[in-house]
């Protein structure tokens, strides 16, 4: 009897000890179990932190970016609008950008910001494009404003020197006008007689057959070319005007006599012109002789000769 109680006893004692040899082995089994998987959570947790600091990251580097594009799009403009057109067109380009930069921020696809990265550049280099080509606009107006400037300057100190042209400047269109005057120069008034094939100059009224008028039309590049009329008006001593069958021309609303006329063609370069004054039915006599000629509405020309 006390051996079958002993060995119940070392039998129950087993269990017991099998138990708790299980039950610690469980324990065991069930800490390393969640020790894993803690250590895999805060693994993807770690790697969840630094894919988010790492798209943050990329997030404020395009920012700056775009910011930095906005500065230089602001750079490139001139203040005209209408030559910031396109600019203002990549302005509102920006602000849709920055829109999809929110999204990334919210989403972190690198594809997505990838694609944001190459509109950025693009639009950066369009930008770059169009500040070149503002300021090469910009050089060139205020050059031409230069040139422009330095021309009135020449204009002016031009008008300066000339009673008569200071006296009839009463507009910018009188202005326009009067530098596309065709000018005489070197003018000489001689009385001439005619021996066989060449002239001769004389101051003798007995002896002059007609008075020359000779003179030389400036060039002027501004003029409108081709043929133009001139008409020569001589006044004897006595105040009277040789005429050749009392043909006229207009001159200030007047209609006046003239003494000879002649055609001649300019080309915008200087030009020699020479013409003659007859008395017809009268002879010289002595005194002093007045001539002037006329062209395209003004006084282009006047000298004066003494026979004595």
């Amino acid at each position: 009897m006390e051996n079958n109680e002993e060995e119940k006893k070392k039998k129950k004692g087993g269990f017991i000890m099998g138990t708790l040899i299980g039950v610690i082995a469980l324990l065991l089994g069930t800490s390393v179990f969640f020790g894993w998987k803690l250590s895999e959570t805060e693994h993807e947790v770690k790697a969840e932190l630094e894919k988010g600091k790492d798209n943050q990251e990329k997030h404020d580097r395009l920012l700056a970016d775009l910011n930095k594009t906005k500065d230089l799009l602001e750079q490139a403009k001139t203040g005209d609008p209408a030559k910031d057109q396109e600019l203002q067109a990549k302005s509102a380009e920006l602000e849709k950008l920055r829109e999809k930069l929110k999204n990334y921020e919210a989403e972190g696809d690198i594809e997505y910001f990838r694609k944001l990265k190459a509109e950025l550049w693009k639009l950066r280099s369009e930008i770059r494009d169009l500040k070149k080509k503002n300021e090469e606009l910009l050089a060139l107006n205020a050059k031409l404003q230069d040139e422009n400037g330095q021309a009135k300057t020449t204009i002016s100190s031009l008008n300066s020197t000339t009673k008569e042209l200071k006296t009839s400047l009463q507009s910018a269109a009188d202005q326009a006008k009067l530098g596309a005057r065709i000018l005489a120069r070197d003018m000489v008034a001689e009385g001439i007689r005619q021996r066989r094939n060449s002239e001769r100059v004389s101051k003798n009224p007995r002896n002059v057959e007609k008075i020359r008028f000779a003179f030389t039309l400036n060039a002027n590049l501004v003029a409108r070319p081709g043929m133009k009329t001139i008409y020569l008006i001589c006044t004897a001593p006595d105040g009277t005007k040789f005429t050749n069958g009392g043909n006229t021309f207009t001159y200030e609303g007047k209609t006046i006599t003239f003494s000879e006329r002649q055609d001649v063609d300019y080309q915008n370069r200087d030009l020699d012109v020479i013409m003659y004054a007859t008395p017809y039915a009268t002879q010289f006599v002595a005194g002093t002789y007045t001539l002037e000629a006329f062209m395209d509405g003004y006084l282009l020309a006047t000298a004066s000769t003494e026979l004595k």
